[in-house]
């Protein structure tokens, strides 16, 4: 079977004069059959055009043919909810989970705090090395993003946006990055307030508030142990190997 990579990117011109940058609004991506490009392509952009951020100024759509022999199958990580009454409550057990597998030591939950206000203006995640306390993304303004992967048995023209399944998608690709401990996430959407915590000892743990709605301010911090592999390995893998995940129950 035929595949092809399809990324879709919006963004909106925002500034004057020398201020002037493109702010990232939308995103997708999918690994779907030849017989389904354009269909998903058309529902990429209808997406692009619909979003609670506004209309973008910028739409970038990229079709990459996929050799179906550099295709690696993931099961999914097992899905755990946990339901809080408010999105202070959700923070407390984001951190309280993902702490102990970043070893020993005071501060670790300030840390991760502090970590993740940086995350908010970055369009990646932070790549977070547990052993070193450094960040080793090579761009620290753009972070380190996870591409090429999809759900196994997606709807191929499904251009809705399906939070949980993309996430535990994303998850479960990271998840099984050398070198990789954990992942913690909270959506940069505003109209979406569930975020989570994930890790092979943890599986993908759903919180379903992480942050008030309305809040446009979201992050992603990928914490690595440079001890198991090396920074460029787990790059490596993240960007560029190419992943389908069954998600099926």
């Amino acid at each position: 079977m035929e595949y092809y990579s399809l990324k879709m990117r919006a963004s909106q011109q925002v500034g004057e004069g020398e201020q002037k940058h493109e702010q990232h609004i939308s995103g997708a991506e999918r690994i779907v059959g030849r017989d389904s490009v354009e269909a998903v392509c058309s529902a990429m952009v209808r997406r692009a055009m619909n979003h609670s951020k506004g209309d973008p100024d910028f739409i970038n759509v990229k079709i990459e043919k996929v050799h179906e022999y550099d295709i690696r199958i993931l099961k999914a990580l097992p899905v755990t909810r946990i339901d809080v009454d408010t999105w202070q409550e959700g923070l407390d057990k984001a951190f309280g989970l993902i702490t102990p597998l970043m070893g020993s030591g005071c501060g670790l939950r300030e840390k991760l705090q502090e970590l993740l206000r940086v995350t908010f203006p970055m369009r990646g995640a932070m790549l977070y090395d547990i052993a070193t306390g450094e960040r080793l993304e090579p761009d620290h303004e753009r972070g380190v993003r996870a591409t090429y992967m999809d759900a196994l048995h997606s709807s191929e023209v499904d251009g809705c946006k399906n939070h949980f399944n993309e996430a535990i998608v994303l998850a479960t690709k990271v998840a099984n990055a050398p070198g990789m401990v954990a992942e913690f996430c909270v959506s940069d959407d505003p109209n979406y307030v569930t975020g989570y915590v994930a890790s092979k000892e943890l599986g993908y743990v759903r919180i379903m508030k992480m942050k008030e709605m309305g809040d446009e301010n979201g992050g992603r911090i990928f914490l690595f142990d440079s001890r198991k592999a090396s920074a460029e390995e787990c790059i490596e893998y993240l960007q560029k190997k190419k992943v389908l995940v069954d998600v099926r129950a």
